[in-house]
């Protein structure tokens, strides 16, 4: 397939050569449906950007069959995730959606019954807020297709699809609508509905007012002076798939939680009267991580869902580590190379030339080690006692100084971050619902899973709906 640019190109030399406008713009619009239907939205964006070079205003109703090759574009995804269990590509129909929505593809003549669904859906200021933020502008023909097209491409697809845990489609659309996204795995993070808010609430007004020894729950929102953190113990039922069987079983949790935090934004947690995805917990024990850690959001549904990185993704743990400014990070060098016995002139010598050499403006951190590392080996190999290449001193200081970096560079604890940003929420400078867009891996933050999963509650909830009318 041609690039942009190249199809550009062959149009300016047509439009140099001819007058016929409308043949032109037939081309131009057959372009449109070709990048289209291959879901190439980069050489979309320029054509359709470009259209004014050719004294062309483009009527998205001229693309030749647009609704047909957006519809197989998200099939195709569907098909991925329903053949292959690739769940990312449940993103990808959100970038398809927000492609198109960007460039008016999904609008459309509205019936008066579509407008009355529209109307009726309207009214649910959660699921506008959710369209706003996932699509940007949020119109009648965006919201006719995300809630009745596109569910209805979808349930016509997925009825005639078998699965080998749910033999009838009845148990299968079920499972769709009510436990696939309480469970999965997208992005390499790991996503599990945990219980209701109101469940994890009255768990948490249980063990805070039995810790405190105040019989009265209704002075929660008064009286909070003490400990900073608590521990939750908590059972969960858990759904396990086998080729014969799914069965339920019960894993128990342990929660970190910052009772100020819970305390400040119990009402809204628990009555799910805003648009928001308030930060919990962290799991410190049975949590979804490599290392039985997880966080903990609720959700404007008023639910409680667990994400952690996915048990094969051990890079996914948000690992931070300690920064300092060149003066503090070589006082606390010189300490640690102190205590392995370094002789104290190349000590010196050492700190000397990175005073000189290191950005004093500039925080040096873990992943400035190697280049450090590599700049001391050069220049101690400068120093006659350390002339030879394979000289055995040499190397073991290379080794003593590694050492010493890596002590003060050490990773932070995931628990300390945690920490960390609960104190910041406690001191104003960020809020509880902010803490997910902080935690990603990939490009994906905990924000987008949420987001997105709230998303696809809709889709499914309506998809049901059709099932469940067309049964009878």
């Amino acid at each position: 397939m041609k690039h942009s640019d190249d199809f550009l190109e062959q149009l300016k030399v047509i439009f140099s050569v001819s007058k016929d406008k409308s043949a032109l713009e037939k081309k131009y619009y057959h372009g449109l449906a070709t990048y289209l239907e291959v879901g190439d939205f980069n050489n979309f964006k320029n054509l359709f950007d470009k259209s004014v070079d050719f004294d062309i205003f483009i009527d998205i109703n001229k693309i030749p069959q647009r609704f047909e090759y957006i519809s197989e574009l998200l099939l195709n995804c569907t098909k991925r995730i329903v053949n292959e269990y690739h769940i990312s590509a449940l993103g990808d129909q959100i970038d398809i959606i927000r492609a198109c929505n960007e460039y008016g593809l999904l609008t459309k003549e509205i019936s008066p019954e579509e407008l009355k669904a529209i109307n009726l859906i309207k009214q649910d200021a959660h699921f506008l807020n959710n369209l706003t933020d996932l699509f940007g502008r949020v119109s009648d023909s965006l919201i006719n297709y995300v809630y009745l097209e596109f569910p209805k491409i979808l349930y016509n697809y997925l009825k005639e699809v078998t699965n080998e845990y749910f033999p009838d489609r009845d148990s299968f659309m079920y499972n769709v609508k009510n436990h696939f996204f309480n469970q999965y795995t997208i992005y390499g993070l790991s996503v599990r509905y945990l219980s209701s808010a109101r469940e994890f609430m009255e768990k948490f007004k249980e063990h805070y007012f039995s810790s405190i020894n105040k019989p009265d729950k209704d002075s929660v929102h008064l009286n909070y002076k003490e400990d900073k953190y608590m521990y939750i113990k908590i059972p969960y039922p858990v759904l396990n798939y086998d080729l014969e069987r799914i069965s339920i079983e019960f894993a128990q949790k342990m929660h970190f939680i910052s009772p100020e935090n819970i305390l400040k934004n119990i009402d809204n947690i628990s009555g799910g009267k805003l648009y928001k995805f308030f930060s919990i917990s962290m799991v410190l024990l049975g949590g979804l991580g490599p290392q039985g850690f997880g966080f903990t959001y609720s959700t404007p549904k008023g639910e409680i869902i667990e994400i952690c990185s996915d048990q094969k993704e051990t890079e996914a743990i948000i690992i931070k580590f300690k920064q300092y400014l060149k003066r503090k990070f070589l006082g606390k060098l010189t300490k640690e190379l102190s205590s392995f016995n370094i002789n104290e002139q190349i000590i010196e010598k050492i700190i000397f030339y990175l005073s000189e050499n290191l950005n004093p403006d500039k925080k040096i951190g873990y992943y400035d080690k190697n280049q450090i590392l590599v700049r001391v080996k050069d220049f101690l190999g400068q120093i006659d006692v350390f002339r030879q290449d394979d000289s055995i001193e040499l190397q073991e200081i290379i080794s003593k100084i590694s050492k010493a970096i890596s002590l003060i560079l050490r990773n932070i604890k995931l628990k300390d971050q945690f920490m960390a940003r609960m104190d910041l929420v406690k001191e104003g400078k960020i809020k509880s619902e902010d803490i997910a867009k902080l935690t990603s891996l990939k490009g994906k933050s905990h924000y987008d899973v949420l987001r997105e999963r709230f998303f696809w509650q809709y889709v499914v909830d309506q998809m049901y709906y059709f099932y469940i009318k067309e049964r009878g």
